[in-house]
């Protein structure tokens, strides 16, 4: 697939809160629609903790020293953009990610960002770019409140959390750029594999605020060990799981991990057709993404940090 006219399509994943799974996420997206045939460039924007940027070096090195084709996307990150040594702030960085956005909008057909926890100016900015909005959020009432605040009882839903403000802010400059309307998908990950009452608490939660219209919520993915030992051997689950690449037999660990990332990756609804998605089914269409060079000096008049 060649690059919309109109620009790569933006996919973002954001959370004030860290821990979420935002990297490993953002990874499985990443390597699934580079098997789907699209052209990927990704931007890691959490300069301080660089894990995007991490797994996809442990991936490069993997694919040397195994001599294993493994596909990776034009990737950059931020803190790798300047100079040593010398300071930046989110003004500068913001500079970068629209270099980036720049050099890459007419060569590719996704654009993935990673971003940091946090409510910084860099954040703020990045949001509005987002054409699909993905927050994986942990089956806790601890990380809802970073969307709503919550009271002592699930039906105790207060005033949107900062994070949801964030949100907020960056949709409505959007908005009155170009009146599209951005996706914003909740995930819920890390999931336990033992069924629980918290568990059938938090999501009557997540399902009474995703009634609101603000977003709609799918399932992530299970907490499991294998994606812990993905990371340092860059994999994902659309890999080959071959002992040899693996370091391990394969178990129904990984079959299972294989199969909750492809119905992600469906549930996402992102701009990919039935057979392009890596043996699984299309998620259901969305509008054409807006050029997002063309909607930069304008989200830096909307989007501006709070004084």
């Amino acid at each position: 697939m060649l690059a919309s006219p109109s620009g790569p399509h933006v996919i973002l994943l954001g959370n004030h809160k860290g821990g979420s799974g935002k990297s490993t996420l953002a990874m499985h997206v990443a390597i699934a629609l580079l098997k789907s045939g699209h052209q990927v460039t990704s931007i890691d924007l959490d300069y301080e903790q660089r894990t995007l940027t991490r797994y996809f070096e442990n991936r490069r090195i993997s694919a040397m020293t195994e001599r294993h084709p493994l596909d990776l996307p034009d990737h950059h990150c931020v803190d790798d953009m300047r100079e040593r040594g010398e300071r930046w702030n989110d003004s500068d960085r913001i500079d970068a990610l629209s270099e980036v956005l720049r050099n890459v909008h007419q060569s590719c057909d996704f654009i993935l960002i990673d971003t940091p926890g946090g409510g910084s100016a860099l954040n703020l900015f990045a949001h509005g770019l987002a054409d699909t909005l993905i927050t994986p959020v942990n089956d806790s009432f601890l990380d809802l409140d970073v969307i709503f605040s919550m009271g002592p009882t699930p039906e105790t839903m207060l005033k949107p959390s900062r994070y949801a403000e964030t949100v907020t802010r960056a949709f409505e400059a959007r908005r009155a750029i170009n009146q599209q309307e951005p996706d914003w998908i909740v995930v819920r990950n890390r999931i336990s594999p033992l069924a629980s009452r918290n568990e059938r608490s938090v999501v009557e939660a997540l399902d009474k605020l995703a009634r609101g219209g603000m977003f709609r919520t799918t399932s992530g993915l299970v907490e499991r060990v294998v994606y812990r030992e993905f990371f340092p051997l860059g994999l994902t689950t659309f890999d080959s799981f071959e002992t040899s690449l693996l370091g391990v037999k394969p178990s129904m660990s990984h079959v299972l991990a294989r199969l909750e990332v492809r119905q992600l990756i469906t549930a996402l609804g992102l701009p990919i057709k039935a057979e392009e998605i890596p043996a699984a089914a299309a998620g259901p269409e969305t509008e054409e993404p807006q050029d997002v060079t063309a909607m930069d000096g304008d989200l830096r008049q909307l989007v501006q940090p709070e004084q």
